[in-house]
């Protein structure tokens, strides 16, 4: 029993070191060019990300939270502009945006936004980069989302490097 046990756990290690972030086929591109500079100097996270506060998903900005502020127009840059026409056509269209996920874990691995936003303290860009100074959506994850990233955190934070706390 004692070998099952030790090979199960060491399988699940070599799994879990194998990294944590699946890759997709590269760099993405989101549907709205969303400026995160430009939106963090009038509205707070929570405007877009309704849920980090309280659940493991942070939640994306659907189209009526950008239609609170961009009815009309709003943007002076020729770029901008084109953005708040892409969300105009949506909302005639009555289309939902579809954000397109950059950061991905196995269905073995779990992470709260909750757990590490508000009980851990994390700064958003711990895991996201210097996200509030980006014009456009990053094309990939700013750090790697692997088991090693995770556990050195962990580890330099005093946070449980438990298997249980993030493995099911």
């Amino acid at each position: 029993m004692k070998n099952l046990r030790l090979i199960l756990v060491t399988g699940i290690l070599v799994v879990a070191s194998a990294g944590v972030y699946v890759p997709g086929s590269g760099a993405v591109s989101q549907p709205i060019q969303f400026s995160h500079k430009a939106h963090v100097k009038e509205i707070r996270c929570l405007a877009c990300h309704p849920y980090y506060e309280q659940q493991a998903s942070a939640g994306l900005p659907r189209l009526a939270d950008c239609l609170v502020c961009h009815v009309g127009t709003q943007s002076k840059k020729p770029e901008d502009l084109t953005e708040e026409k892409k969300l105009a056509e949506r909302a005639e269209k009555k289309e939902e945006i579809r954000w397109v996920r950059l950061y991905r874990l196995p269905d073995h691995a779990f992470f709260s936004h909750r757990r590490h936003v508000v009980l851990g303290k994390l700064e958003c860009e711990t895991c996201h980069g210097d996200i509030a100074a980006m014009d456009v959506p990053p094309e990939k994850p700013a750090q790697p989302i692997k088991m090693g990233w995770c556990v050195s955190c962990h580890r330099m934070k005093n946070a449980s490097t438990d298997c249980n706390a993030c493995h099911h």
